[in-house]
């Protein structure tokens, strides 16, 4: 009975919310619910929603509505202890339980080595989409290129495309030979495969919301963008020409729902809604989930739980990048320190600062290592990763510097500059000297 007055309830907004042109009895509802960019916070903390109280969001609308899609738009692991410490793996048991249809492949997927994927899709109940990468024997990395969905007499198209930028954000270790095709070209033949037998095409990019907003205006036939990668807080679906262009910030700070019609005579999208779900507004955990991530968690938590020091202020990640800098220098006994802002993945809050904060900023578990480089071949490194050197001085071009940084920006130097720098590397975490260097000494 309930189920027959929602859907009668339905049937009376249609009635109201179509144009003329629009034929009530070609009509079809949809529900999306997105995420992205999670990055292994499954837990609920801070102003993080985690696993179980967004899996309980979207339960709550698969009961409201007759077809609802919940997707993810990549980058799932690397940025807890519970993700580093298992390579992953626990996140996709944690999305299982939360009944994901469809997720994207992010650059981060590949943090472990591209051949470890082969694993996550062992695991994943949901496809992992990437239309646009492949191994050295030219095979599809992800599941499949796009899936086909029929939702509420809705023929759906998914396309998922990860960033041709990957090899440079991701250790080259594991990653050698892959090829990244350029997602625009890709795109516009997914497109023009799926336009002719479907009534809905989504994208599920992990690609960035300014490069979506220039694939929308370029490429036609698209009607929604779930994106992800940019980290961006898209309070409300961007419109260009007539494609939606959505995204749900980063770590469960928010959840997309997008709501709208289709046309499923003419293939177009009428009466659409979108907007952002903050944690705090999420209903209280789904208690299946919520299992699921306490048995990981409570692998960790004896681990990381303990407090190392306080702090009387919040530390931003440019002062932690400054931080890091000085920490490794002095460790090393390099001449200065260099640890990209990129690899900063957190702050310190202000009151009690545990191991597992430290964790969270530095989660790719990257070792300390020196570098022995010239001032203008270190110039050329900082241009390739778009930052400019830390407050030491004017770098002379001619002078060989000892450099400390991470190992995965060691990789990249060694790949750019082969045999022109010494690479040596200490063999200690760089989260462990940051903890023993915090416990010593305090913020």
């Amino acid at each position: 009975m309930t189920r027959w007055i929602i859907s009668l309830i339905s049937l009376v907004l249609l009635s109201n919310v179509v144009s003329a042109a629009d034929d009530p009895a070609q009509m079809r509802e949809l529900v999306v619910v997105h995420t992205n960019d999670f990055h292994g916070h499954i837990k609920e903390e801070k102003e993080y929603a985690g696993a179980a109280r967004i899996s309980a969001y979207v339960n709550h609308q698969r009961k409201r509505y007759p077809g609802v899609l919940f997707l993810d738009a990549g980058d799932a692991i690397s940025g807890t202890p519970v993700s580093t410490m298992y390579k992953g793996l626990p996140v996709f048991h944690v999305m299982n339980a939360m009944n994901y249809d469809a997720g994207v492949l992010g650059n981060h997927e590949f943090d472990h080595g591209y051949k470890h994927i082969s694993k996550f899709r062992e695991i994943s109940n949901h496809l992992l989409l990437s239309a646009n990468v492949f191994d050295p024997e030219g095979n599809l990395i992800g599941d499949r290129e796009h899936q086909v969905f029929e939702i509420n007499g809705i023929t759906i198209g998914i396309i998922g495309l990860t960033t041709d930028k990957t090899p440079a954000m991701v250790t080259p270790v594991g990653n050698d030979g892959l090829n990244f095709h350029r997602p625009e070209d890709v795109l516009r033949k997914q497109v023009e495969i799926l336009r002719p037998i479907v009534d809905l095409i989504i994208v599920l990019s992990h690609v960035g919301h300014e490069r979506d907003k220039a694939m929308a205006d370029s490429i036609p036939g698209i009607d929604i963008i779930v994106g992800g990668h940019s980290h961006t807080l898209v309070k409300t679906p961007v419109k260009v020409g007539t494609t939606y262009i959505a995204q749900a910030h980063r770590y469960g700070t928010h959840v997309g729902i997008l709501h709208f019609f289709v046309n499923t005579k003419t293939k177009t999208v009428s009466h659409f809604t979108g907007k952002l779900v903050e944690a705090a507004n999420l209903p209280e955990a789904d208690p299946d989930v919520l299992k699921v991530v306490n048995f990981w968690e409570e692998k960790v938590e004896g681990l990381v739980d303990m407090e190392i020091t306080t702090s009387d202020r919040e530390i931003s990640g440019h002062l932690l990048q400054s931080m890091m800098e000085t920490i490794m220098a002095e460790v090393s006994g390099a001449d200065f320190g260099y640890y990209n802002i990129g690899g900063v993945r957190d702050k310190i809050p202000r009151g009690s600062v545990t191991a597992r904060h430290i964790w969270n900023i530095e989660p790719f578990g990257n070792t300390l290592v020196t570098l022995e480089i010239t001032g203008a071949d270190y110039l050329t490194l900082l241009s390739r990763e778009n930052e400019s050197h830390s407050s030491i001085g004017s770098i002379d071009p001619d002078k060989t510097y000892k450099i400390a940084t991470n190992s995965f920006i060691g990789a990249h130097a060694v790949k750019a500059f082969d045999n022109k720098i010494k690479l040596n590397d200490l063999g200690i975490l760089i989260r462990d000297i940051m903890i023993d260097h915090i416990k010593e000494n305090g913020i």
